[in-house]
Protein backbone atom coordinates (compact mmCIF):
# COMPACT_ATOMS: atom_id res chain seq x y z
CA UNK A 1 0.00 0.00 0.00
CA UNK A 2 1.54 3.39 -0.91
CA UNK A 3 0.80 6.97 0.71
CA UNK A 4 2.13 10.03 -0.37
CA UNK A 5 4.29 12.54 2.01
CA UNK A 6 6.46 15.25 1.63
CA UNK A 7 9.94 15.24 1.57
CA UNK A 8 12.64 16.77 3.48
CA UNK A 9 15.61 18.54 2.01
CA UNK A 10 18.83 20.08 3.29
CA UNK A 11 20.22 23.18 1.74
CA UNK A 12 23.96 23.99 1.59
CA UNK A 13 23.47 26.31 4.70
CA UNK A 14 22.61 23.52 5.89
CA UNK A 15 18.81 24.62 7.05
CA UNK A 16 16.30 22.19 6.40
CA UNK A 17 12.75 22.96 4.36
CA UNK A 18 9.71 20.71 3.45
CA UNK A 19 8.96 20.53 0.03
CA UNK A 20 5.58 21.52 -1.22
CA UNK A 21 5.24 19.26 -3.61
CA UNK A 22 3.53 15.72 -2.83
CA UNK A 23 5.70 12.42 -3.39
CA UNK A 24 4.52 9.14 -3.50
CA UNK A 25 5.81 5.82 -2.25
CA UNK A 26 4.94 2.37 -3.41
CA UNK A 27 6.50 -0.78 -4.36
CA UNK A 28 7.13 -3.09 -7.23
CA UNK A 29 8.23 -6.80 -7.53
CA UNK A 30 9.17 -5.98 -3.54
CA UNK A 31 11.19 -2.68 -4.38
CA UNK A 32 10.42 0.90 -3.23
CA UNK A 33 9.18 3.61 -6.04
CA UNK A 34 9.50 7.18 -4.79
CA UNK A 35 7.74 9.17 -7.45
CA UNK A 36 7.04 12.96 -7.34
CA UNK A 37 3.42 13.42 -8.38
CA UNK A 38 4.82 17.37 -9.32
CA UNK A 39 1.62 18.68 -7.50
CA UNK A 40 0.91 20.51 -4.61
CA UNK A 41 -2.77 19.72 -4.36
CA UNK A 42 -3.29 16.70 -2.39
CA UNK A 43 -5.94 15.35 -4.11
CA UNK A 44 -4.52 15.60 -7.62
CA UNK A 45 -1.49 13.55 -5.65
CA UNK A 46 -3.64 10.91 -4.26
CA UNK A 47 -5.03 10.56 -8.08
CA UNK A 48 -2.18 9.89 -9.57
CA UNK A 49 -0.51 7.37 -6.30
CA UNK A 50 -4.41 5.08 -7.18
CA UNK A 51 -3.44 5.42 -11.03
CA UNK A 52 0.71 4.44 -10.00
CA UNK A 53 -0.64 1.71 -8.04
CA UNK A 54 -3.21 0.26 -10.49
CA UNK A 55 0.02 0.24 -13.32
CA UNK A 56 2.76 -0.11 -10.83
CA UNK A 57 5.44 -0.38 -14.36
CA UNK A 58 4.05 2.83 -15.55
CA UNK A 59 5.36 4.51 -12.83
CA UNK A 60 9.03 2.74 -12.74
CA UNK A 61 11.96 6.00 -13.69
CA UNK A 62 14.32 3.03 -15.08
CA UNK A 63 11.34 3.02 -17.99
CA UNK A 64 11.81 6.77 -18.73
CA UNK A 65 15.85 6.74 -19.10
CA UNK A 66 15.81 3.37 -21.40
CA UNK A 67 17.10 5.20 -24.73
CA UNK A 68 16.16 4.39 -27.97
CA UNK A 69 19.18 2.93 -28.63
CA UNK A 70 18.77 0.03 -26.36
CA UNK A 71 15.43 -0.56 -27.93
CA UNK A 72 17.42 -0.79 -31.42
CA UNK A 73 20.23 -3.49 -30.16
CA UNK A 74 17.08 -5.25 -28.77
CA UNK A 75 15.57 -5.47 -32.54
CA UNK A 76 18.93 -6.16 -34.15
CA UNK A 77 19.60 -8.81 -31.02
CA UNK A 78 16.18 -10.50 -32.20
CA UNK A 79 16.97 -10.62 -35.49
CA UNK A 80 19.75 -11.99 -35.60
CA UNK A 81 18.59 -14.62 -32.96
CA UNK A 82 16.09 -16.06 -35.34
CA UNK A 83 18.64 -16.08 -38.49
CA UNK A 84 16.16 -13.54 -40.09
CA UNK A 85 16.97 -13.15 -43.95
CA UNK A 86 16.54 -9.53 -43.70
CA UNK A 87 19.33 -8.19 -41.13
CA UNK A 88 21.25 -6.50 -43.36
CA UNK A 89 18.38 -3.99 -44.06
CA UNK A 90 16.85 -4.45 -40.55
CA UNK A 91 20.58 -2.45 -39.80
CA UNK A 92 19.88 0.24 -42.67
CA UNK A 93 16.85 1.11 -40.77
CA UNK A 94 18.15 1.49 -37.64
CA UNK A 95 21.21 3.62 -38.47
CA UNK A 96 18.91 5.95 -40.12
CA UNK A 97 16.34 5.65 -37.08
CA UNK A 98 19.55 6.43 -34.74
CA UNK A 99 20.68 9.31 -36.86
CA UNK A 100 17.48 11.08 -35.78
CA UNK A 101 16.77 10.13 -32.32
CA UNK A 102 19.85 8.47 -31.13
CA UNK A 103 20.77 8.81 -28.01
CA UNK A 104 17.41 9.59 -27.40
CA UNK A 105 15.01 8.55 -24.52
CA UNK A 106 12.00 6.01 -25.74
CA UNK A 107 9.88 7.45 -23.91
CA UNK A 108 10.40 11.32 -24.97
CA UNK A 109 9.76 10.71 -28.88
CA UNK A 110 6.60 12.05 -29.72
CA UNK A 111 4.22 11.56 -32.28
CA UNK A 112 4.84 14.63 -34.41
CA UNK A 113 8.20 14.29 -34.24
CA UNK A 114 7.83 11.23 -35.85
CA UNK A 115 5.82 12.87 -38.65
CA UNK A 116 8.42 15.03 -39.20
CA UNK A 117 10.67 12.42 -39.58
CA UNK A 118 8.19 11.23 -42.18
CA UNK A 119 8.59 14.53 -43.99
CA UNK A 120 12.29 14.24 -44.12
CA UNK A 121 12.09 11.13 -45.65
CA UNK A 122 9.89 12.23 -47.94
CA UNK A 123 11.71 15.20 -49.14
CA UNK A 124 14.84 13.24 -49.82
CA UNK A 125 12.53 11.20 -52.63
CA UNK A 126 12.04 7.93 -50.37
CA UNK A 127 8.99 6.05 -51.41
CA UNK A 128 6.44 5.37 -49.26
CA UNK A 129 7.16 2.02 -49.40
CA UNK A 130 10.03 2.57 -47.97
CA UNK A 131 9.14 5.03 -45.55
CA UNK A 132 6.71 2.35 -44.76
CA UNK A 133 9.68 -0.19 -43.32
CA UNK A 134 11.48 2.07 -41.31
CA UNK A 135 8.51 2.83 -39.52
CA UNK A 136 7.31 -0.72 -38.97
CA UNK A 137 11.35 -1.42 -37.39
CA UNK A 138 10.14 1.43 -35.17
CA UNK A 139 7.02 0.24 -33.94
CA UNK A 140 8.59 -3.43 -33.82
CA UNK A 141 11.45 -1.72 -31.31
CA UNK A 142 8.72 -0.60 -29.29
CA UNK A 143 6.68 -3.74 -29.53
CA UNK A 144 9.76 -5.85 -28.36
CA UNK A 145 10.50 -3.08 -24.87
CA UNK A 146 6.89 -3.49 -23.95
CA UNK A 147 7.38 -7.35 -24.20
CA UNK A 148 10.38 -7.02 -22.20
CA UNK A 149 8.58 -4.56 -19.58
CA UNK A 150 11.49 -2.29 -20.15
CA UNK A 151 9.14 0.66 -20.93
CA UNK A 152 5.25 1.03 -20.73
CA UNK A 153 3.62 2.70 -23.46
CA UNK A 154 5.01 3.74 -27.52
CA UNK A 155 4.08 6.35 -29.55
CA UNK A 156 1.65 6.38 -31.49
CA UNK A 157 2.93 5.58 -35.85
CA UNK A 158 1.49 6.41 -38.06
CA UNK A 159 1.62 4.27 -41.60
CA UNK A 160 1.84 5.75 -45.28
CA UNK A 161 -0.57 4.64 -48.02
CA UNK A 162 1.53 2.49 -50.51
CA UNK A 163 0.27 2.89 -53.87
CA UNK A 164 3.48 2.04 -55.75
CA UNK A 165 2.87 -1.52 -56.65
CA UNK A 166 5.67 -2.53 -59.20
CA UNK A 167 4.54 -4.31 -62.05
CA UNK A 168 7.48 -4.92 -64.19
CA UNK A 169 7.87 -8.30 -66.37
CA UNK A 170 10.90 -9.49 -68.03
CA UNK A 171 10.04 -10.90 -71.79
CA UNK A 172 12.05 -13.87 -73.33
CA UNK A 173 13.75 -11.14 -75.60
CA UNK A 174 14.76 -8.92 -72.93
CA UNK A 175 15.87 -11.70 -71.17
CA UNK A 176 17.93 -13.29 -73.26
CA UNK A 177 19.41 -9.89 -74.31
CA UNK A 178 20.15 -8.91 -70.74
CA UNK A 179 21.85 -12.54 -69.96
CA UNK A 180 24.04 -11.94 -72.85
CA UNK A 181 25.61 -8.83 -70.88
CA UNK A 182 25.94 -10.57 -67.62
CA UNK A 183 28.82 -12.82 -65.84
CA UNK A 184 28.27 -16.31 -66.33
CA UNK A 185 27.33 -16.97 -62.92
CA UNK A 186 24.45 -14.17 -62.63
CA UNK A 187 23.58 -15.18 -66.28
CA UNK A 188 23.16 -18.48 -64.31
CA UNK A 189 20.30 -17.50 -61.28
CA UNK A 190 18.80 -14.96 -63.65
CA UNK A 191 17.81 -18.14 -65.77
CA UNK A 192 16.57 -19.63 -63.03
CA UNK A 193 14.49 -16.98 -61.52
CA UNK A 194 13.01 -16.27 -64.68
CA UNK A 195 12.10 -19.82 -65.08
CA UNK A 196 11.14 -20.79 -61.12
CA UNK A 197 10.31 -17.15 -59.90
CA UNK A 198 13.06 -17.77 -56.97
CA UNK A 199 13.75 -14.85 -54.92
CA UNK A 200 17.33 -13.09 -54.95
CA UNK A 201 18.18 -14.20 -51.33
CA UNK A 202 17.11 -17.80 -51.67
CA UNK A 203 19.61 -18.23 -54.77
CA UNK A 204 22.23 -16.33 -53.49
CA UNK A 205 22.16 -18.07 -50.30
CA UNK A 206 22.31 -21.69 -52.52
CA UNK A 207 24.71 -24.02 -51.02
CA UNK A 208 26.24 -26.79 -53.44
CA UNK A 209 25.12 -29.58 -51.25
CA UNK A 210 21.11 -28.34 -52.44
CA UNK A 211 21.73 -29.43 -55.90
CA UNK A 212 21.39 -32.66 -57.15
CA UNK A 213 22.95 -32.58 -60.35
CA UNK A 214 22.62 -36.28 -61.19
CA UNK A 215 19.00 -35.78 -60.77
CA UNK A 216 19.13 -32.73 -61.78
CA UNK A 217 16.63 -30.90 -58.64
CA UNK A 218 17.66 -28.55 -56.57
CA UNK A 219 15.81 -28.74 -52.88
CA UNK A 220 16.05 -25.49 -50.71
CA UNK A 221 15.73 -26.87 -46.56
CA UNK A 222 12.65 -26.06 -44.38
CA UNK A 223 13.94 -22.64 -42.53
CA UNK A 224 16.07 -21.15 -45.34
CA UNK A 225 13.13 -19.37 -47.45
CA UNK A 226 11.28 -16.55 -46.56
CA UNK A 227 7.93 -18.70 -45.81
CA UNK A 228 9.91 -20.96 -43.88
CA UNK A 229 8.85 -23.87 -45.62
CA UNK A 230 11.14 -26.44 -47.69
CA UNK A 231 10.76 -27.22 -51.64
CA UNK A 232 11.68 -28.98 -54.35
CA UNK A 233 11.82 -28.27 -58.20
CA UNK A 234 13.53 -30.51 -61.14
CA UNK A 235 15.68 -28.56 -63.79
CA UNK A 236 15.49 -27.76 -67.04
CA UNK A 237 17.77 -29.25 -69.97
CA UNK A 238 19.00 -25.78 -70.19
CA UNK A 239 19.63 -24.87 -67.00
CA UNK A 240 20.88 -28.64 -65.56
CA UNK A 241 24.28 -28.35 -68.32
CA UNK A 242 24.90 -24.27 -66.85
CA UNK A 243 24.46 -25.84 -63.22
CA UNK A 244 27.10 -28.04 -64.19
CA UNK A 245 29.29 -26.11 -65.87
CA UNK A 246 29.56 -23.97 -62.72
CA UNK A 247 30.03 -26.80 -60.44
CA UNK A 248 33.08 -27.75 -62.44
CA UNK A 249 34.86 -24.55 -62.18
CA UNK A 250 33.61 -24.26 -58.61
CA UNK A 251 35.64 -27.44 -58.12
CA UNK A 252 38.44 -26.16 -60.26
CA UNK A 253 38.85 -23.54 -57.88
CA UNK A 254 39.01 -25.28 -54.85
CA UNK A 255 41.65 -27.60 -56.39
CA UNK A 256 43.63 -23.94 -56.91
CA UNK A 257 43.07 -22.33 -54.03
CA UNK A 258 42.95 -25.23 -51.52
CA UNK A 259 39.86 -24.07 -49.67
CA UNK A 260 36.75 -25.27 -49.83
CA UNK A 261 33.79 -23.50 -51.43
CA UNK A 262 30.26 -24.37 -50.17
CA UNK A 263 28.03 -21.10 -52.44
CA UNK A 264 26.45 -22.41 -55.57
CA UNK A 265 26.74 -19.00 -56.83
CA UNK A 266 30.28 -17.16 -56.06
CA UNK A 267 32.76 -14.67 -56.91
CA UNK A 268 35.88 -16.14 -56.83
CA UNK A 269 35.04 -18.29 -53.93
CA UNK A 270 33.08 -15.54 -52.20
CA UNK A 271 29.42 -15.13 -51.42
CA UNK A 272 27.68 -12.94 -53.75
CA UNK A 273 26.30 -9.62 -51.66
CA UNK A 274 25.64 -7.08 -53.75
CA UNK A 275 25.63 -6.97 -58.15
CA UNK A 276 23.59 -3.70 -58.87
CA UNK A 277 26.63 -2.63 -60.69
CA UNK A 278 26.78 -5.45 -63.34
CA UNK A 279 22.82 -5.79 -63.47
CA UNK A 280 23.26 -1.89 -64.12
CA UNK A 281 25.49 -1.91 -67.19
CA UNK A 282 23.59 -5.01 -68.41
CA UNK A 283 20.49 -3.33 -68.16
CA UNK A 284 22.51 -0.47 -70.33
CA UNK A 285 23.85 -2.54 -72.71
CA UNK A 286 20.77 -4.46 -73.76
CA UNK A 287 18.61 -1.19 -74.26
CA UNK A 288 15.84 -2.78 -71.94
CA UNK A 289 15.94 0.21 -69.29
CA UNK A 290 15.69 0.37 -65.88
CA UNK A 291 14.89 -3.18 -64.54
CA UNK A 292 14.55 -4.89 -61.32
CA UNK A 293 15.80 -8.51 -60.48
CA UNK A 294 12.23 -9.04 -58.41
CA UNK A 295 10.87 -8.80 -62.34
CA UNK A 296 11.83 -12.71 -62.44
CA UNK A 297 9.36 -13.28 -60.32
CA UNK A 298 6.15 -11.81 -61.59
CA UNK A 299 7.58 -12.63 -65.20
CA UNK A 300 7.96 -16.35 -63.65
CA UNK A 301 3.79 -16.47 -62.77
CA UNK A 302 2.54 -14.95 -65.70
CA UNK A 303 4.34 -17.78 -67.59
CA UNK A 304 3.02 -20.27 -65.49
CA UNK A 305 -0.32 -18.59 -65.78
CA UNK A 306 0.13 -18.58 -69.78
CA UNK A 307 1.21 -22.27 -69.77
CA UNK A 308 -2.55 -22.88 -67.86
CA UNK A 309 0.07 -24.51 -64.61
CA UNK A 310 -2.40 -25.47 -62.08
CA UNK A 311 -1.90 -22.87 -59.54
CA UNK A 312 -0.90 -25.39 -56.34
CA UNK A 313 1.78 -26.37 -58.68
CA UNK A 314 2.70 -23.11 -59.53
CA UNK A 315 2.81 -21.75 -55.88
CA UNK A 316 4.68 -24.45 -55.05
CA UNK A 317 7.79 -23.57 -57.54
CA UNK A 318 7.58 -19.93 -56.61
CA UNK A 319 7.30 -20.35 -52.80
CA UNK A 320 3.94 -18.78 -52.92
CA UNK A 321 1.93 -19.79 -49.27
CA UNK A 322 -1.29 -17.81 -50.23
CA UNK A 323 -3.49 -17.87 -53.37
CA UNK A 324 -4.05 -14.21 -52.09
CA UNK A 325 -0.54 -13.12 -52.49
CA UNK A 326 0.51 -15.05 -55.64
CA UNK A 327 -2.40 -13.26 -57.34
CA UNK A 328 -0.63 -9.98 -56.82
CA UNK A 329 1.63 -11.24 -59.25
CA UNK A 330 -0.21 -13.15 -61.60
CA UNK A 331 -1.32 -9.82 -63.11
CA UNK A 332 -2.76 -10.00 -66.65
CA UNK A 333 -0.88 -8.64 -69.52
CA UNK A 334 -1.85 -7.66 -72.90
CA UNK A 335 -1.02 -10.63 -74.41
CA UNK A 336 -3.20 -12.41 -72.51
CA UNK A 337 -6.09 -9.76 -72.67
CA UNK A 338 -6.03 -10.40 -76.48
CA UNK A 339 -6.33 -14.28 -75.61
CA UNK A 340 -8.99 -13.66 -73.92
CA UNK A 341 -10.70 -11.04 -76.54
CA UNK A 342 -10.47 -13.95 -78.77
CA UNK A 343 -11.76 -16.02 -77.27
CA UNK A 344 -14.76 -13.56 -77.21
CA UNK A 345 -15.00 -13.00 -80.59
CA UNK A 346 -14.78 -17.09 -81.46
CA UNK A 347 -17.86 -18.07 -79.06
CA UNK A 348 -20.01 -14.73 -80.18
CA UNK A 349 -19.74 -15.82 -83.80
CA UNK A 350 -20.54 -18.79 -83.26
CA UNK A 351 -23.83 -17.36 -81.22
CA UNK A 352 -24.16 -14.68 -83.47
CA UNK A 353 -24.94 -16.85 -86.91
CA UNK A 354 -28.17 -18.29 -86.41
CA UNK A 355 -28.09 -21.95 -88.51
CA UNK A 356 -30.18 -22.81 -91.62
CA UNK A 357 -33.67 -24.38 -89.85
CA UNK A 358 -35.68 -27.17 -92.32
CA UNK A 359 -38.98 -27.56 -91.69
CA UNK A 360 -41.38 -30.11 -93.32
CA UNK A 361 -45.10 -28.53 -95.33
CA UNK A 362 -47.21 -30.53 -97.00
CA UNK A 363 -47.68 -29.33 -100.85
CA UNK A 364 -50.89 -28.93 -102.95
CA UNK A 365 -50.16 -32.20 -104.70
CA UNK A 366 -49.97 -34.19 -101.18
CA UNK A 367 -46.54 -34.21 -101.55
CA UNK A 368 -44.14 -33.37 -98.75
CA UNK A 369 -41.19 -31.05 -99.49
CA UNK A 370 -38.82 -29.03 -97.27
CA UNK A 371 -39.12 -25.09 -96.57
CA UNK A 372 -35.51 -23.38 -95.69
CA UNK A 373 -36.01 -20.35 -93.87
CA UNK A 374 -33.03 -18.07 -92.38
CA UNK A 375 -34.85 -18.09 -88.58
CA UNK A 376 -37.41 -15.78 -89.89
CA UNK A 377 -40.39 -17.69 -91.27
CA UNK A 378 -42.77 -14.76 -92.51
CA UNK A 379 -42.20 -14.19 -96.06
Amino acid sequence: MGYLYHPKVKRKDGTIYQDPVWWAKFYLDGRPIRRSTKTCKRGVAARQLKHWEGNPRNADPKTDRVTLDELAQDYLDDYRINNRKSTEQAEDHVNRLLKTWGGRRAATITVSEIRQFIKEMQAEKYANATVNRHLASLKRMYNLAMQAEKISRRPYIPMLKESNARRGFMGDLEQLALTEHLPFMLAVAAETAFTYGWRKEELFTLQRTQVDLTEGIIHLDTGTTKNQEGREIRLTASLREKYQRLEAETRELEIKTGTPIPWMFHRKGRPVRDFRTAWKIACEKAKIGHRLFHDYRRSAVRNMERARVPRSAAMKVTGHLTESIYKRYAITDAEMMDEATKRIEQRGGQTASVPEQSSPVQANNGQTITKHTNGDDSN
